[in-house]
């Protein structure tokens, strides 16, 4: 049982070379300045990025997540999990934990990486034991969290178990605005600490942030925020219509909106230590290469990478190719991550692009892009319909491949 399963991260090399290639990359599309500093980071880097084959929606392709539980301390406004109103009573338990999700999934050629997410997963007991457990596997082990609960102690035994980074949800610099949105009075406070504490501990930080009404004006503050906390990833999520997020579908941006946020975070990248990645909009990459006649290819972008680099395990077992996609491709307690990743119909046809409808499947994007899949199925009930609020231009569409 001890023996380590899943191959390192410069294994095979390529990865590796993909991986500069797309720092290199980065800095062509948006002028990035700060890659010398990223260059000092890179014992963390390589690792967090293990398995990275490009550049994504979620951050990079291929990568396993697992919701561990939909408990919470907190009740977001937006939380595709409906964290804090869940009993926990089907989730995965602590053995099936182990064998049925992290030994199953160190047999996926893939996968490098193992994200911890929920709810919060520091809400689980054993948490640390399920974290010290992918490690021993060879995974390199990463906790998304609200941040709230990382008190010293709690860092110093992330840390021990062998979690080599956290991804801390920031939706604002305000605290009257994050804690509304937390509906938890002191949680900015709370998350600054729990972030610093983690920092001290010499952990990776990614700094999460939901782009919504609420906050789109505040945008450049927040960025700065996590610029100044030498983060070295912003994932810029876009709020999409599901879990407790159906019922506050007003806070999603509209198309021109997004337009100008892909451009804004595009000028703001290029003086920013950390990697703006935004989820939900691969039009990001698509219309930034476009706009600068890049010429990039899939090879490198990937755009949505919804079961076609996400494996979003839900606390009960079940496999959805995305977090905000309601859809299961099977579950671990009755078949492996393997036959889900290999043969699942659902992934399958993700894969195949010629699969997409609309201007999604007509676009000259079409290959690094895709559209989103999660916002498409959240507006038509339709996984493969166009991406209603796509931010590019007809004639930015018609873009040679």
């Amino acid at each position: 049982m001890g023996d380590r399963t899943v191959r390192p991260f410069y294994d095979p090399p390529s990865l590796l070379v993909k991986q500069v290639r797309s720092a290199l990359l980065i800095r062509r599309l948006t002028g990035w300045t700060k890659l010398p500093w990223w260059t000092t980071q890179s014992t963390k880097l390589f690792r967090i990025a293990a398995g990275c084959q490009g550049v994504g929606c979620f951050g990079y392709p291929v990568h396993p997540v697992w919701e561990v539980t939909s408990q919470c301390n907190l009740t977001c406004e937006h939380c595709h999990a409906r964290g804090g109103e869940s009993d926990g009573k089907s989730e995965l338990s602590t053995e099936e934990g182990k064998t049925r999700v992290i030994d199953e999934l160190a047999k996926v050629s893939d996968f490098k990486s193992l994200i911890f997410s929920g709810g919060e997963p520091l809400v689980r007991e054993d948490i640390y034991e399920l974290i010290a457990h992918a490690k021993m596997r060879g995974f390199y082990p990463i906790i998304a969290t609200n941040a709230t609960l990382i008190t010293s102690t709690a860092a110093e035994r992330l840390k021990k178990a062998g979690t080599l980074g956290i991804a801390a949800s920031i939706d604002s610099v305000k605290d009257e605005v994050h804690d509304a949105f937390r509906r938890k009075q002191g949680a900015l406070r709370l998350a600054k600490e729990g972030i610093a504490n983690a920092a001290a501990e010499g952990m990776y930080i990614q700094i999460n942030i939901t782009a919504s009404k609420v906050n789109i004006n505040e945008l450049e503050d927040i960025v700065r925020f996590a610029d100044e906390l030498r983060a070295h990833v912003i994932l810029l999520y876009q709020f999409i219509p599901s879990g407790r997020g159906l019922e506050n579908a007003q806070f999603e941006l509209t198309a021109e909106e997004f337009r100008d946020e892909i451009f804004r975070a595009g000028s703001l990248q290029k003086d920013l230590h950390p990697v703006i990645a935004p989820v939900g909009l691969p039009e990001y990459w698509a219309l930034l290469d476009v706009s600068r006649k890049g010429g990039a290819r899939s090879d490198l972008l990937r755009g949505c990478i919804c079961g076609n680099g996400m494996f979003y395990i839900k606390p009960n077992g079940d496999v959805w190719p995305c977090a905000f996609v309601p859809m299961s491709g099977g579950n671990l307690r009755d078949t492996t991550p393997v036959e889900i990743w290999s043969r699942s119909e659902l992934f399958t046809k993700l894969r195949d692009r010629e699969n997409l409808k609309g201007i999604c499947h007509d676009c000259g994007q079409r290959d690094i892009c895709g559209g989103c899949r999660a916002r498409a199925y959240a507006h038509s009930g339709d996984l493969f319909s166009e991406d209603p609020l796509c931010p590019l231009r007809p004639s930015e569409r018609q873009a040679a491949k």
